[in-house]
């Protein structure tokens, strides 16, 4: 399982890295906007039902394939309306001179083949195939990573243009090969298990997910209106501080569970609760000192990046100290709590990224980000504090 996700990982940096050197931060900063804009509405494809199928189908097994095509069902309804939604918002959001066709492309591409492996991927996780949900996952930055390398081998274009249709294009061959696992399976969807599969059991889950992409992805259209380059160079600050984050988020995956099975998981929760604090200390740390080198990995034309990354570098603390409070909120079961912090960390970014972007440009963007998470952790250690008392 670990295996698969550093797989994932490492295409999805190869990805940033190729892309980024090879475009420059100003058709960079076109390509990210398109995708920023297509990734905030993606969790709305399937309405959040993927979840329930990895919760239903592990709590019956035997009706695991009546989940499933209930969720396929909801999944073909919903693309069409997220994929006008989508367009609407790239056409509102995104600043004009990007090739049109290119963009509605992308977008129809990611609300589909990304939403299908979330949903195949979920479907074999219930059945406890850890290995094939990992490859699955893996496999889409992979079959990317490898069209793109094709494509810069073949060719010396280094428009947006291109780069936008052959992003399409691989995330349908890889759909098309997710799609015969998923019809093969997507029968009887009008028959019912013994789990409650409702639209409303998974939009909360969609609702969270979204909260979550508005705040790491509304800065980048924002950024692209004035000025493309804008957006590129805060992706690459934000992708480095996302990948040198990932072991820290591995260790707390793994530590969950061990909690959650304690009867009293709260002095456990304080010990590794202080060291996760320190080893997020530590990273941000190294983080600040590499952050010259990033120039020498994606090229010249990000040097503005090195300031924006060292303003990122404390992000992951925050984070950490966040999912310890979600952890005690979740005990004491009020899983509420967490919906809300995430709506109001939502709301917090939208609004910053509206009122400074425009006026400070990056800086805005990580003022924005800073008080999305302060709003949440202020959220969320004030009312469970009442609630618990």
């Amino acid at each position: 399982m670990l295996v698969w996700m550093f797989l994932r990982a490492a295409a999805q940096a190869s990805i940033v890295v190729l892309l980024a050197r090879q475009l420059g931060s100003q058709a960079y900063g076109q390509f990210v906007a398109v995708i920023a804009v297509a990734s905030i509405f993606t969790p709305f494809v399937g309405l959040g039902l993927s979840n329930m199928v990895l919760r239903n189908a592990a709590r019956d097994p035997a009706h695991e394939a009546i989940y499933f095509a209930h969720a396929v069902r909801w999944w073909w309804r919903s693309w069409l309306p997220c994929l006008t939604v989508a367009a609407v918002a790239a056409i509102t959001l995104l600043p004009n001179g990007l090739p049109f066709a290119a963009v509605c492309a992308v977008i129809g591409a990611e609300l589909l083949t990304a939403s299908l492996v979330d949903l195949r991927a979920r479907h074999q996780q219930a059945q406890q195939n850890t290995h094939i949900y990992g490859a699955i996952n893996a496999g889409l930055p992979a079959i990317r990573l490898l069209a793109f390398g094709a494509f810069f081998v073949t060719t010396e274009k280094t428009d947006a243009a291109g780069i936008l249709w052959i992003y399409a294009a691989s995330s349908l061959i890889y759909a098309f090969f997710m799609w015969p696992m998923a019809s093969s399976q997507a029968c009887s969807s009008d028959a019912l298990g013994s789990e409650p599969m409702t639209v409303s059991n998974g939009l909360p889950f969609s609702l969270a997910a979204f909260a979550m992409k508005l705040q790491g992805e509304f800065n980048k259209p924002l950024l692209a209106r004035s000025g493309f380059g804008l957006a590129g160079t805060y992706n690459v600050a934000q992708r480095a501080v996302d990948m040198a984050s990932l072991p820290l988020l591995a260790l707390q995956e793994s530590l969950w569970p061990r909690l959650y099975a304690q009867r009293n998981p709260l002095p456990q929760l304080r010990r590794t609760g202080l060291v996760l604090l320190m080893l997020a200390l530590a990273l941000s740390c190294v983080l600040w000192l590499a952050a010259p080198l990033l120039p020498w990995l994606v090229g010249p034309s990000y040097e503005s990046a090195v300031a924006v990354l060292r303003m990122l570098v404390w992000l992951p603390l925050l984070q950490v100290f966040r999912a310890l409070l979600n952890f005690y909120a979740i005990h004491h079961g009020h899983m509420l709590l967490i919906g809300w912090a995430y709506a109001i960390g939502a709301a917090v970014s939208v609004a910053g990224v509206m009122a400074l972007v425009p006026a400070l440009g990056m800086v805005g963007a990580v003022l924005a980000s800073y008080a999305a998470e302060a709003a949440m952790i202020t959220y969320l250690f004030v009312m469970t504090r009442r609630q618990v008392q």
